[in-house]
């Protein structure tokens, strides 16, 4: 683990540094495509829990709800830490011009449809994906029974 470390220390020491609007374009893209929104609903979804938690318990909704807005600061800062790295993964993998060109997609009229169609196309895609990928792997599974079979082989 250590030989990896100091193997990797000169890969990184030469990756080029990533200017400001290098950065800047590569957020926009994470914001434009929704990938952001996915990072900051963590806090939603842990409101939303504790919610459920205190429809159950309703003697700590008061010191729930307090502790809730008490810790919005954290999970702010920890969800722009996540933005942040998200967008130094863009700029790293992508370069500024190329990521000006998919902001532009996505802000374009088209884009725009792309993304208010996305998160309802994704829950109807998972809806008939946890099925297909259980009949798929099952058919597959099968049919591998059978060859090796075939080839003297019991499973």
């Amino acid at each position: 683990m250590g030989l990896a470390l100091v193997c990797a220390v000169p890969a990184i020491a030469q990756a080029p540094a990533l200017t400001p609007s290098h950065l800047q374009v590569a957020r926009e893209v994470a914001d434009l495509t929704g990938i952001t929104q996915t990072i900051t609903s963590i806090f939603t979804e842990f409101e939303t829990s504790v919610q459920q938690l205190t429809a159950t318990r309703p003697e700590m909704k008061k010191d729930a709800d307090a502790v809730i807005t008490a810790l919005k600061p954290e999970a702010d800062k920890r969800i722009d830490e996540m933005a942040k790295t998200t967008a130094e993964v863009f700029a790293r993998r992508m370069n500024e011009a190329d990521l000006k060109e998919v902001a532009g997609f996505f802000k374009s009229p088209v884009g725009q449809r792309y993304n208010a169609l996305r998160r309802d196309a994704m829950d109807d895609i998972f809806t008939v994906l946890k099925p297909w990928t259980e009949q798929t792997s099952q058919y597959l599974f099968d049919r591998f029974s059978q060859e090796m079979r075939k080839r003297g082989h019991t499973l």
